[in-house]
């Protein structure tokens, strides 16, 4: 009898021990799949965003557009002030007439002089040939005053540079704009990518042509990508330079430290902009990143190479 319960106990143990070291083993890859896996809940929607300025001064004479509105290359945006702008244009247009008529005026003479050279004087030869060139120059920097005034006429009329949406448009009629003012902002239609921010701890084997899985925060449509391209570089925000050109390096407490996160550029299968918005939110997992090792490291050795990551 004594012998029986003694067995029952030692088997009792084994089961307790085995459950034990099983269940530790399932949670170590659990927790190596949540910190090695190449997934983030980090990521936005993006898309090619063009800022639009104005390249004059004046008031906006007529909006063209509405807000969200979907708009075609070449279409008109807004106006500015475009009859000041042909005023301009004008007056310009008269100096290059004047100067030209003054230029043909004194070419006239310069022939008159060449025929009758003998009767006049050699100082009125010189004087009417500096009379010419001084018109030429000015003729010159009439017409390239004219060239500028038209370039202005043309570019009061604010135009789409791509097909687009049109977002936060904040201009009205009879507002006051100047130059490089950005006005408005165009979401360029077909350009629409993923932006996954990756911690570094899960980059390893993460390379352009890999297939990523998108899925929309508070959806359950399931996107299909390609890993487009890894950002070269991020900020370091460590390390700063003081007034004096000293280094300075921010504290940080030895138990915890942050994995930094580094932009992973996805490319589409599909452009779906009519669904999801540029700076909303997804999960990405991108598959097939585990690259064979070369050496097997044993379990415990991994399980304490996580324990020195905290400090």
């Amino acid at each position: 009898m004594k012998v029986l319960t003694l067995a029952k106990k030692i088997a009792r143990y084994i089961m307790i021990y085995t459950l034990i070291i099983t269940t530790a083993v399932i949670i170590f890859r659990i927790w190596i799949f949540y910190t090695e896996s190449p997934w983030t809940r980090n990521a936005k929607f993006s898309a090619k965003i063009i800022a639009i300025s104005p390249d004059v001064t004046g008031f906006i004479t007529d909006v063209r557009v509405r807000d969200n509105q979907l708009v075609k290359k070449g279409d008109t945006i807004f106006l500015i002030d475009c009859l000041r702008y042909q005023k301009v244009l004008d007056k310009a247009q008269a100096n290059v007439a004047y100067y030209r008529a003054l230029v043909k005026k004194n070419l006239k003479l310069m022939q008159s002089n060449q025929v009758n050279h003998a009767i006049l004087s050699c100082k009125n030869f010189e004087q009417a040939y500096n009379d010419l060139l001084a018109n030429k120059c000015q003729l010159l920097k009439a017409v390239a005053t004219r060239d500028l005034a038209l370039i202005d006429l043309n570019h009061t009329t604010i135009r789409a540079p791509s097909d687009g949406w049109i977002t936060n448009l904040n201009v009205y009629q009879g507002e006051f704009i100047t130059r490089g003012s950005v006005a408005v902002a165009l979401i360029q239609q077909r350009s629409f990518y993923v932006q996954a921010y990756m911690e570094e701890t899960k980059l390893y084997g993460v390379h352009p042509g890999l297939r990523a899985d998108i899925i929309p925060l508070g959806s359950n449509i399931i996107l299909h990508g390609t890993v487009d391209s890894i950002a070269a570089g991020i900020t370091n925000s460590s390390s700063s330079i003081d007034s004096k050109g000293m280094a300075n390096i921010d504290s940080n407490i030895e138990w915890v430290r942050l994995a930094q996160r580094v932009p992973v550029r996805i490319h589409l299968d599909k452009q779906l902009e009519k669904h999801f918005v540029a700076g909303t939110t997804a999960t990405v997992m991108i598959h097939g990143v585990k690259a064979p090792r070369t050496k097997i490291v044993p379990m415990m050795i991994q399980f304490f190479n996580r324990l020195h990551e905290f400090g």
